[in-house]
Formats: C-alpha cells, sequence, structure tokens
C-alpha cells in the first residue's frame, strides 16, 4: 500500500513539474512545447507497467520517481537545446534601423553632392511611412530635406511599420506619405470601402528576389517552378537539380510588400499553406504565425533586392537566377530580369498638403533621384 501511494504521489508530482515546465516553454514562445507533459506521462505508464511486473522494481519505488523527475529535466533541456539551435540558424530579418536613422553621422545613408534644393520648414512637416526595404531611401529624403529633429520628433514623423500597416496609417490618416509596393487587392478594397483613393508615384524600381542556402546545388529557377513550388506541387529539390531533400518554402505574412508581389507571381494559382511558428503574446498565450525565413539547406525564401543583399547581413544565402536572369540592376533597368517592379510614393488623393506635393516635386528632381539610385535603386522616369 505505501508502495503504491509513494507511486501515486509521483505521478502527480512528475506531472505538476512537466506542467510547469511546459507553462515556461510556453511564455518563452517555443513551439510544440506541450509535448514534455505528454511525454512525462507515457514515461510514467510506462514505469508503472514495468513496476507492476518487476520485483526489483517494487524494491526502489523512490528510484522509479527519482528517474521520471530526471527523464522529465533532460527533457526540457534537450528540447530549449534543440529550439535555441533552430533559432541560431541565419534568418534574412534582422534590420537595424539605427543604421540609416536620419541624422546620425555615422548612418548608413545616401547624400547628396550639394545641398538639398528643397528645405522644409518646421511647421505642418510631411508624415512618412513605409516599407522596412525603403526605409533607407525616404530616411534619405528626410535627411536631406527635413530640418534636424530630436529623436522623439523623429519617431513620431518617421516610421516605418512595413508596407500593410504602413497602408492602414495612411487610410486612417495617421501619415501623409507612404513609400511601398503597389497596394495588395485587400487595401484597394479598403480605400474603395471609405471612399478614398490612392495617388501612386512611381520613384524607382526593384527586382523581386529568390534565395536559398549557399550550398544548394541549385544555381536557376524558371518562373513555372517558382509556381509549382509555391502550389506545392513540387516538394522536393531532386527534380530541381537540388538534393534529395524536402522544400522548405518560407511565405511572408498577408497583404505584405513581398507576399503580395509572390501572389502576383502565382498567376492566379492557389498558394499552398505557408510554414507556421507559435509566438508569445504579452499575457493572451501564444498565436500562430507565418514563420520567418531560417536559412536551413532546403529552404527557399523570398525579398526584395537591396535588402536582401544590402541591408541585411547574411553571407549563407545565395540569389537564383530566374529562367537564366541573374538580378541586377542592369537587368532590372532593361526589363530582362522577370521580377521587376515599380514602387511608389503612396498618397491620398485630395489630402495633399502644400508641403507633401514640394517633397514629391523634389523627389522627381534630379537631387531625388540621384538618392534613388546612391541608395541602390534604379530611378524610374
Amino acid at each position: 500500500m505505501i508502495r503504491i501511494l509513494f507511486l501515486i504521489l509521483g505521478a502527480i508530482a512528475v506531472v505538476v513539474i512537466a506542467f510547469f515546465l511546459w507553462l515556461s516553454l510556453v511564455f518563452a514562445g517555443y513551439k510544440f512545447s506541450g509535448f514534455l507533459p505528454i511525454m512525462a506521462i507515457i514515461s510514467y505508464f510506462a514505469t508503472y507497467y514495468f513496476y507492476t511486473h518487476s520485483y526489483q522494481l517494487k524494491k526502489n519505488t523512490f528510484k522509479v520517481i527519482i528517474g521520471l523527475f530526471v527523464s522529465s529535466i533532460v527533457s526540457y533541456l534537450g528540447y530549449i537545446g534543440y529550439v535555441n539551435y533552430v533559432r541560431a540558424i541565419p534568418t534574412v530579418t534582422e534590420f537595424s534601423r539605427h543604421d540609416y536613422e536620419p541624422f546620425n553621422e555615422n548612418n548608413k545613408l545616401a547624400k547628396l553632392a550639394q545641398k538639398s534644393t528643397l528645405q522644409l520648414s518646421k511647421e505642418n512637416l510631411p508624415r512618412l511611412d513605409g516599407s522596412t526595404a525603403l526605409f533607407p531611401v525616404y530616411a534619405a529624403f528626410v535627411n536631406a530635406t527635413y530640418p534636424k529633429l530630436v529623436l522623439i520628433d523623429l519617431w513620431r514623423q518617421v516610421r516605418q511599420s512595413k508596407t500593410g500597416q504602413a497602408y492602414n496609417n495612411l487610410l486612417e490618416g495617421e501619415v501623409d506619405i507612404i513609400f511601398v509596393p503597389a497596394p495588395s487587392k485587400h487595401h484597394l478594397k479598403q480605400a474603395q470601402e471609405k471612399g478614398l483613393s490612392f495617388n501612386l508615384l512611381p520613384i524607382g524600381r526593384e527586382a523581386f528576389v529568390f534565395f536559398v542556402h549557399k550550398k544548394n546545388p541549385v544555381e536557376n529557377l524558371s518562373i513555372q517552378n517558382i509556381i509549382d513550388i509555391y502550389s506545392g506541387k513540387i516538394t522536393n529539390w531532386q527534380p530541381l537539380n537540388g538534393r534529395n531533400k524536402k522544400i522548405r518554402a518560407f511565405q511572408r505574412p498577408e497583404n505584405s510588400g513581398s507576399q503580395t508581389a509572390l501572389q502576383r507571381i502565382m498567376q492566379g494559382t492557389e498558394l499552398m499553406p505557408a510554414p507556421k511558428e507559435d509566438v508569445p503574446t504579452n499575457m493572451g498565450g501564444i498565436i500562430s504565425q507565418v514563420a520567418h525565413y531560417r536559412n536551413y539547406e532546403n529552404a527557399i525564401g523570398f525579398s526584395f533586392l537591396l535588402y536582401a543583399t544590402e541591408m541585411v547581413t547574411n553571407e549563407q544565402i545565395k540569389l537564383l537566377s530566374i529562367d537564366g536572369v541573374m538580378p541586377n540592376k542592369t537587368n532590372i533597368a532593361n526589363n530582362h530580369y522577370p521580377f521587376t517592379y515599380d514602387f511608389y510614393a503612396v498618397t491620398i488623393a485630395g489630402r495633399e498638403t502644400e508641403q507633401v506635393l514640394a517633397l514629391l516635386q523634389w523627389i522627381k528632381s534630379e537631387q531625388g533621384k540621384e538618392l534613388i539610385q546612391k541608395t541602390g535603386y534604379v530611378v524610374t522616369d
């Protein structure tokens, strides 16, 4: 009877310990952390079975309990080690705004050869927002034409909210100009529902690129290959002259600029479900969202050229040619590279202030074009 009581108490202890270990993993944002209590319970019942059929285990009830406890701890530490290893795999999302902050003497922004012909007054400065990939170019505009702002005012005037949120902020009247790729169907519908329309001023051209781990032997894909990969028709690298490995095809969140570009490439073919990851919220447990690209040897991801090659330091990826054409400035300018897109300074029609119009006009001037080119983009006429 005493041994049975010990075994019951041991089971309760193991489950409670596993539960709290599971909670700690959940709030740390680890995926599949629910396996811990399940593993502990399975371990317990397996041990209980052998316990009831083994005289030696009956004589060592306390050791059984200790063994279960240790197995839970080992499982916990092993899983954390694995997840930390996965998280250590390089991504293409490490962008530091500080490197491109206007008025910072050590920033990486493009600079004009001569002082800007436009100097905006501090009153009613245009409020800007845009895509992460375009932050260097509109931050360079600010650096050249705005009066020097203290950091807190700068962050109010110049946001970097990513494409989807930038469109939302423009529609809500929180900003005056956004620098983004063309709007998605979702944002066009939102504008229509609000009785608004976008003014799109094309200011530059950029390549949408696909990349893989540098050890991946694949160098080129066709447009149809891209469609087949992201629709789930092709799931292994081998038929594409690669190794016999399953393809990890990462995507971006819905209505982001790069995901919208991918949807255009798909030509109406439905995208397969994107890889997901669980991430923590402050107090609401976990939510599931599109997984960030991680540079596994069998992964494929996508972005815009400048972001993937200059804004993010990752020497472990290589760009793919598409239909035999590499994404470079020459092939972007002459439209030989198939995934070439304009990007825009976007306003709401009828809301443009005098300073907004002045800035837009200057962006299309020779000095505006100079900054666009020096940033690394191809200028549109």
